[in-house]
């Protein structure tokens, strides 16, 4: 458990340091970087546990993408706003980085492997997204329907 405390701590200094980089500024660095370490622990934890890629990336960017939707609508501010910057954690890059490492190395076999991997990655926290943003956009549809006939 003293693992997966260091890595959230780490994930979200991290993903403050990508947003000074990305110029973003005041509290909106804060609260991605306070969601990019929901979002790993989602996923430590999920992993922990013996979950496969799929199931842990997928929870981890559905929690994340509600977390940004919530904020989103609190803060009046467009989702990836926050939902980009929670996500810097859980993108593949390694996965990426090994792929093509191992073409070069000329090892075809662990290339396919790794890059099966990266894109189970890369497609769980796609369907995570998707998902979420889906019902949310449905849900707010709803409401603002129903405000509508109630006038």
């Amino acid at each position: 458990m003293r693992v997966i405390i260091i890595q959230v701590i780490s994930s979200i200094v991290a993903t403050y340091g990508f947003g000074i980089i990305f110029n973003v500024r005041g509290m909106k660095n804060l609260y991605g970087s306070f969601g990019a370490g929901i979002g790993w622990l989602i996923y430590s934890l999920l992993s922990e546990k013996g979950f496969t890629y799929f199931i842990a990336y997928t929870a981890a960017s559905s929690t994340i993408t509600i977390y940004s939707e919530i904020l989103s609508r609190r803060l009046k501010v467009p989702t990836v706003s926050f939902l980009y910057p929670c996500m810097i954690p859980l993108v593949p890059g390694g996965g990426i980085y090994y792929t093509m490492y191992y073409i070069v190395q000329d090892s075809i076999s662990k290339a396919v492997e790794k890059g099966i991997e990266t894109f189970i990655i890369s497609g769980s926290i796609a369907i995570g997204i998707l998902t979420v943003s889906t019902f949310s956009q449905i849900y707010y549809y709803i409401v603002k329907k129903k405000a509508k006939e109630n006038l």
